[in-house]
């Protein structure tokens, strides 16, 4: 099954609504049947104790006679047993010799096989017109009576029974008018539960539509705290993620600035020398590629790169370009190692003395020597140098400080970048006389110098 032709699922409203009101309804059910059964059980209960009491004052007028024989004093004066067919119903003996109550009438008390000596026994028989009766059967033996005396007392269970059932249909009333109140306060609470939701849902729109938002900025309940502050985190990440595609392409373009522009240097003035330029820069864009294809700049602090070639191999490239005006002058302290990659030195300083020729008014000079463990690269130029409240601007990317100027605001950014990567340094400062000093702080290589 293709995902389009798959059946959507119920959606959580109404899985919290079905949930609840089957909750509701069986709770209502079992409830009413419980209280049901325990009414019964109480009137019955009751029933019981009640024909315990006539059972005891029934025995009570049981006489013995002379020849051990009995006899009934006389018949107990409740009007229960003295209308006929009333429900309630009392006999003592058995056949011919035996007594039973008024409201027997001419009928019987079918109660069974004859109650053995011992313990009273409960009984649910039919009554003489068709009643179900419930009786207290218990065969006696009475100081001065030969044999055990058979005492039967039984009364209609009509009363409880129909008692039950009414308690039943009030009770279940009760219930259903509860269920629909609960079921109204849940639907309420199902709402009011799912409106954190709706909320999100919302957020999300608004950060589809372009909105810097997140869902942070909002108060959430416990349960959805984790979910909102995963989502922000997910977009915390894509944007880091654009972000860092953005400026892996900004670089490359940058990185790939220079080498373009000494090719179109090259093309107008073609000469015997113009294949190995050719070839030099186009080694030199394949690895800026290879770089960013690799995620970034690749440390290699194991490596070592003499610090004079770069610089006189980016001297000459930096005369050669079109417009070059800025004197270049080299002052590289022999035996001056970077402890680095060659293409990260050149891509340092060939930001930094690109940006040095752009604002120079006649001379840049490139100086590196080596001060205890660390090299010292400085680019000067004698132009008019940074204010100095926008020094610290001048290395955020993207910063361009005149616009007249061309460029893309990069370049130092970039020398910083690769500078802290071998936790080394790049920091700008005017010079007394006027000109900017760009200074590298870079590790070197022990022993170097």
């Amino acid at each position: 099954m293709t995902p389009a032709a798959r059946p959507r699922a119920l959606s959580l409203r109404w899985r919290l609504w079905l949930a609840g009101v089957a909750g509701v309804a069986g709770v209502a059910l079992v409830a009413g049947g419980l209280l049901g059964a325990l009414f019964e059980r109480s009137g019955l209960r009751a029933l019981d104790r009640r024909l315990d009491d006539d059972f005891a004052t029934l025995a009570g007028l049981i006489e013995a006679r002379p020849g051990g024989g009995w006899t009934m004093a006389r018949e107990p004066a409740d009007e229960r047993y003295a209308r006929v067919f009333s429900g309630w119903y009392w006999r003592v003996g058995e056949g011919a010799d035996g007594v039973q109550s008024r409201s027997l009438w001419d009928g019987e008390l079918a109660a069974g096989e004859s109650p053995p000596a011992g313990p009273a026994r409960w009984l649910d028989v039919p009554g003489p017109r068709g009643q179900q009766l419930r009786v207290r059967a218990q065969r006696l033996r009475l100081p001065g009576v030969a044999a055990a005396v058979p005492v039967l007392v039984a009364a209609d269970r009509g009363d409880v029974i129909a008692e039950t059932r009414e308690f039943r249909r009030i009770a279940m009333l009760v219930f259903a008018a509860s269920a629909a109140a609960l079921l109204a306060l849940l639907a309420w609470q199902v709402e009011w539960g799912l409106r954190p939701l709706r909320r999100m849902r919302g957020i999300l729109e608004r950060v589809r539509n372009g909105d810097d938002v997140r869902f942070g900025q909002a108060r959430w309940p416990a349960e959805a705290a984790p979910l909102a502050q995963q989502i922000d985190e997910l977009l915390d990440e894509h944007a880091r993620r654009v972000e860092r595609a953005r400026t892996a392409a900004q670089d490359l373009a940058h990185e790939l600035k220079t080498p373009l522009s000494v090719l179109a240097a090259e093309s107008e003035r073609p000469g015997p020398a113009i294949a190995t330029t050719v070839a030099e820069q186009v080694a030199r864009m394949r690895v800026a590629v290879d770089r960013r294809l690799a995620g970034g700049f690749a440390v290699d602090a194991r490596q070592r790169t003499p610090v004079a070639p770069v610089v006189e191999a980016l001297c000459r490239l930096f005369a050669a370009a079109p417009h070059a005006r800025a004197e270049l002058v080299q002052e590289v302290e022999p035996g001056a190692v970077f402890a680095g990659a060659r293409e990260d030195l050149e891509e340092m300083l060939g930001n930094l003395i690109d940006n040095a020729t752009k604002w120079a008014r006649g001379r840049v000079r490139i100086v590196a020597a080596r001060e205890a463990d660390r090299l010292r690269v400085q680019v000067i130029d004698d132009g008019p140098g940074i204010p100095e409240e926008t020094l610290e601007a001048a290395l955020r990317r993207g910063v361009r400080l005149d616009e007249r100027v061309p460029g893309s605001g990069l370049g130092l950014a970039i020398a910083d970048g690769i500078a802290a990567g071998y936790d080394g340094a790049l920091s700008l400062r005017n010079l007394d006389g006027g000109g900017l000093c760009a200074q590298l702080t870079l590790p070197t290589a022990p022993g170097a110098g």
